[in-house]
């Protein structure tokens, strides 16, 4: 037995094992689920991404074993199609076994013969094509001829989509960001000459906005210094705590290095800017996921962030923090 079909059938029994335990078991837990449920397609990914590139290995092991070769193409064409098409019959299972996990009006059980016949079917042309004396009566071409035909359906398909998807709004993406380095340069010195011209007092959300983690560097390092040269920064960004816009003075926090004195003077104002914003979660009904998501991460970082600025202040954001996490943790995500 060639190297190339050793390999080839190693991959074959690796993919076996991850289709028959793991990606098996995800269907059967979500077999009777009847609302979606969080979590599902990232577990799938898990699970499908390293099946399907063990099956392109194996198809690699078929088509240098010339399993392919009736398609009188050259040989690094049909690697190059024999892995192309693969991938794209991995990105038609995912699409199945996402549909399969939001149940809606469609019944589950449509989806489950399309995904086992598409896992069986590519791993007995691999099988077949690396060990053809497993089956001396039967021609390689009664699985191999369906599967080549599906899987070429499944990479026009993909083809299509991605072009499709391209036109629609990969050109200006591609566009945006091209301008975006063209003028990157120009474009933070004429940030850092505005920063210059901004009054500490009358452009303090601006500033502060500046000066966050988000930013460039030097944009922060000088939106910082043009806040600290007003002589009551102090006192204008304890009024901002207070009752101003939580997130750019919060965020200031974790950006700016605090001395003991304006710690123990900012740690209660920090804690009831915090008050405010976990005050204002929505409820898991009245928000998307998206956005629980995206409250929870900058939450959860702030909080981190708090609590050890302020651990010598005597300030307790352990009871605040506990409130966050039961307003918009993993928990309500996933019920939304």
């Amino acid at each position: 037995m060639s190297r190339h079909q050793v390999i080839g059938n190693v991959c074959v029994a690796l993919a076996a094992l991850i289709f028959l335990l793991p990606l098996r078991k995800l269907l059967r837990v979500y077999a009777h689920e009847k609302r979606y449920v969080n979590g599902g397609e990232r577990a799938a990914l898990f699970i499908l991404i390293p099946l399907w590139l063990l099956l392109v290995g194996a198809l690699l092991g078929v088509t240098a074993s010339g399993g392919f070769d009736w398609l009188r193409l050259g040989r690094p064409t049909l690697y190059a199609l024999s892995a192309a098409a693969t991938l794209a019959l991995g990105v038609a299972s995912f699409g199945l076994v996402a549909f399969f996990l939001r149940p809606g009006f469609i019944p589950q059980g449509v989806f489950l013969p399309p995904i086992y016949c598409i896992f069986i079917a590519t791993m007995l042309v691999a099988v077949l094509g690396l060990n053809p004396q497993l089956a001396p009566g039967v021609s390689p071409q009664v699985i191999r001829l369906p599967w080549t035909l599906g899987a070429a359906l499944s990479l026009l398909a993909c083809i299509g989509l991605g072009g499709y998807l391209l036109a629609r709004s990969g050109r200006r993406s591609v566009t945006h960001f091209v301008r975006q380095l063209r003028h990157r340069g120009p474009a933070e010195r004429e940030v850092l000459a505005k920063i210059s011209t901004l009054d500490p007092q009358a452009d303090l959300s601006e500033l502060l906005g500046r000066a966050t983690r988000y930013a460039a560097r030097g944009v922060r390092e000088a939106a910082i210094a043009r806040l600290r040269s007003h002589p009551q920064f102090l006192e204008m960004l304890t009024a901002e705590l207070e009752s101003g816009h939580v997130e750019p003075a919060v965020t200031f926090l974790e950006c700016a290095t605090l001395t003991a004195h304006e710690k123990k003077l900012l740690a209660r104002p920090a804690r009831r800017a915090m008050e405010r914003w976990v005050d204002r979660i929505p409820a898991p009904n009245y928000t998307t996921k998206k956005h629980l998501n995206r409250m929870h991460q900058w939450g959860a970082a702030m909080f981190r962030v708090l609590k050890e600025t302020f651990a010598d202040t005597g300030v307790d954001f352990d009871a605040l923090s506990a409130d966050f996490e039961a307003r918009c943790g993993p928990t309500k995500r996933r019920d939304n």
